[in-house]
């Protein structure tokens, strides 16, 4: 019977050892993005630019979409800013806006 108590005890603790980082980091996170809605925009420089005017700095449009091997091609700087890549649907790489990375995606307008 000592056995079993114990062993509640320890179960109890070692749950509530568990939740307590669950609660803490939360089990959903969001991360900071912004939607381009894009019509006349071709070139990631064009997009770049557009960003720049509406205050985000840093921005690294990857040439490339992410992939399982290359998960974060921004991160390359043989791969970002290429002034004659194409605007992709959806994601583009990051930039910067009040010290927040932010993710950018296009939509086609």
């Amino acid at each position: 019977m000592r056995f079993f108590a114990s062993s509640a005890v320890v179960a109890t603790a070692a749950l509530l050892g568990l939740a307590q980082p669950a609660a803490a980091f939360s089990l959903f996170s969001t991360v900071a993005s912004v939607t381009v809605p894009v019509s006349n925009v071709e070139s990631q420089a064009q997009l770049a630019a557009q960003l720049q005017a509406q205050g985000y700095s840093d921005v690294r449009l990857a040439s490339f979409a992410a992939t399982r091997e290359n998960p974060h091609p921004e991160l390359n700087s043989a791969l970002v800013n290429e002034p004659t890549s194409p605007v992709r649907e959806g994601w583009n790489g990051t930039a910067v806006k009040d010290g927040e990375t932010i993710q950018v995606y296009v939509t086609r307008s």
